[in-house]
């Protein structure tokens, strides 16, 4: 990140809270769609684990772009117009079964969600995604947006 340590500090904390990512995706055609996936970082990406059935899916994989949020619940919020929000414009790609970070990310995604991730992992349709972020904004709260580039570990 291209911004001071506090503020790095910051939205990795606020990242390691949150379990899922919001996705705005595009299809070929311009068809908008927003969509979540339950997400791990490693290093300075993003990985979701995603169907080849669901339409974000699709979309990520003709574009190689999308963008994501992070955002506080409602509930943690004291005014909803105001909540804490990370968006960034990311770069998509497939990681591969066979490369050597994919057992890296099973086993995060395993200690963080259980049981389920060995079922979808042995789904043919699962495809593992890498979601580089570029430009983004780390919103504190009213007049609070910052301006921030890529994700540290």
């Amino acid at each position: 990140m291209n911004q001071p340590n506090d503020v790095a500090s910051e939205v990795l904390q606020f990242v390691s809270q949150c379990k899922t990512v919001i996705l705005s995706t595009v299809s070929q055609n311009g068809e908008p769609n927003a969509s979540y996936a339950p997400f791990v970082q490693e290093a300075q990406a993003i990985y979701v684990l995603v169907s080849g059935l669901a339409r974000h899916t699709s979309n990520l994989l003709a574009t190689g772009q999308c963008h994501a949020m992070f955002i506080a619940d409602e509930k943690d919020s004291v005014n909803v117009f105001a909540r804490k929000r990370l968006s960034y414009a990311c770069e998509v790609q497939v990681v591969p079964r066979e490369d050597s970070l994919a057992p890296i990310v099973f086993e995060k995604m395993r200690e963080q969600f259980g049981p389920t991730i060995e079922t979808l992992i042995g789904l043919a349709d699962f495809r593992l995604i890498q979601l580089l972020p570029g430009q983004g904004v780390w919103v504190r709260g009213f007049a609070q947006a910052i301006p921030i580039h890529g994700l540290s570990s």
